[in-house]
């Protein structure tokens, strides 16, 4: 016997039983059944609904922070080539960042710890550059100077203050 015909066997008793109830009593059971129904099923699709809303909600979060690894690793690249974790003087730092940004830098040292960075006829870019290494090694930068120097360079001035923690 096919599982069909089975499940029909088990069923019997209990169409009997509804046949033997009244008109009205087989119309409540069956609006009721229809009810239970549409409950069942709007139950189901609010869960649904909630777990599809909670996994674009994740989904949006994996493609912030994938979008924000570029960035991460240019930093944690810049920090290690400075040699953020060292403790190094800010003079050496303020030096390796004007090297690292491709210009030769002058450093002269302040009384209070601080450091002055002049850079002559250098590419804008790397002045951006410049700062973007210093601020990977939590160098505060107090003033800023550039002037217009050439096509595409210029002079620029850094007053450094020492490094944040």
């Amino acid at each position: 016997m096919n599982p069909l015909g089975k499940l029909l066997l088990v069923l019997q008793p209990l169409r009997d039983a509804i046949a033997n109830l009244s008109e009205r009593d087989q119309r409540t059971l069956r609006f009721g059944g229809i009810a239970v129904g549409v409950i069942l099923i709007l139950g189901s699709l609010a869960t649904l609904n909630e777990k599809a809303s909670a996994a674009e909600q994740r989904v949006a979060q994996r493609q912030a922070q994938i979008a924000d690894l570029p960035m991460r690793l240019a930093e944690l690249r810049r920090a290690a080539r400075l040699g953020a974790g060292a403790n190094l003087p800010l003079l050496t730092l303020a030096r390796q960042a004007g090297e690292l940004a491709g210009a030769v830098p002058e450093v002269e040292a302040g009384a209070d710890g601080s450091a002055k960075l002049q850079l002559s006829a250098v590419p804008f870019d790397a002045v951006l550059e410049l700062v973007a290494n210093l601020e990977a090694a939590k160098v505060d930068i107090q003033r800023v100077r550039i002037d217009a120097a050439g096509a595409g360079r210029v002079n620029a001035s850094l007053e450094l203050a020492p490094r944040r923690t």
